[in-house]
């Protein structure tokens, strides 16, 4: 009875280096390949998020240390009106104040208070900083109501319509003080008689103000991306170095043992 010759899976591919055999199976080898891929995809993200970073850090030193523009000068640069400091009088609106939602400092959460500024041409909408949230969401937080016309000093800032949240804001029929989960500009300018500028005003920190205003402090520096993406490529590394070992044996050489006389 004869035997049918057993059926074994090739290796991809042998290479031998020395007393090493290394002879990797197809399905560990794609395996590898899809890990390796999205780890340094991740890796790449990384680096990305990184520069990114660095160059708002940049712009924003870069701008800061400018003169300051007029209002319509920054009005025409649209989009383009980030980080430049900003001067300017008017009269706040203390009746139409916006609550941008899930705010926290320090553990504590609170909201972002947005006030419409009111000039001769446009409505600026000026972030006066963080506020605690009172005993339920619904109750509107204490704070200051000028009524005179003050002058307003800051930075520039233009959200991202574009920022997720898990449901977004209705602007049908709003009750102030209207909460928010994000600012968006095109859609707050239905809101107003006036022009709305393209951008909000960050008011500049005061210790003397019962407003936390911090920007800056909790974002991710460059330097935390940069941490990530070593780690990333380290576990790429890593991936690289068990796929050579698991897939490498080393050769036994039988030795001859007859002695030749």
């Amino acid at each position: 009875m004869s035997s049918k010759p057993e059926n074994r899976s090739k290796p991809l591919l042998e290479f031998r280096l020395g007393p090493w055999l290394f002879s990797p199976g197809i399905i560990p080898t794609l395996a590898t390949i899809a890990f390796l891929v999205l780890l340094l995809n991740l890796g790449a993200w990384q680096m990305r998020r990184a520069e990114f970073k660095q160059d708002l850090i940049d712009r924003y030193e870069n701008r800061s240390e400018q003169a300051a523009l007029d209002f319509e000068s920054l009005v025409q640069l649209g989009q383009n009106s980030m980080d430049y400091p900003l001067e300017i009088r008017g009269k706040l609106d203390n009746t139409k104040v916006l609550l941008l939602d899930n705010r926290t400092h320090r553990g504590r959460p609170g909201f972002q208070l947005i006030s419409p500024l009111h000039t001769q041409t446009h409505v600026i909408l000026v972030n006066r900083g963080w506020v605690a949230m009172g005993e339920t969401r619904e109750d509107t937080p204490n704070f200051p109501k000028p009524e005179e016309t003050i002058t307003i000093k800051g930075h520039t800032h233009v959200p991202n319509p574009d920022y997720f949240v898990l449901q977004e804001d209705s602007y049908a029929n709003v009750k102030w003080p209207f909460i928010i989960q994000k600012i968006d500009l095109a859609r707050t300018a239905t809101l107003f008689d006036k022009p709305l500028a393209p951008f909000i005003i960050r008011e500049a920190p005061d210790d003397n103000s019962e407003f936390v205003r911090e920007w800056h402090s909790n974002a991710m520096g460059p330097e935390k991306h940069y941490g990530y993406a070593v780690q990333w490529f380290s576990l790429a590394l890593a991936l690289i170095t068990i796929y050579i070992v698991v897939n490498s044996k080393r050769i036994h050489v039988e030795k001859n043992l007859n002695e030749h006389k």
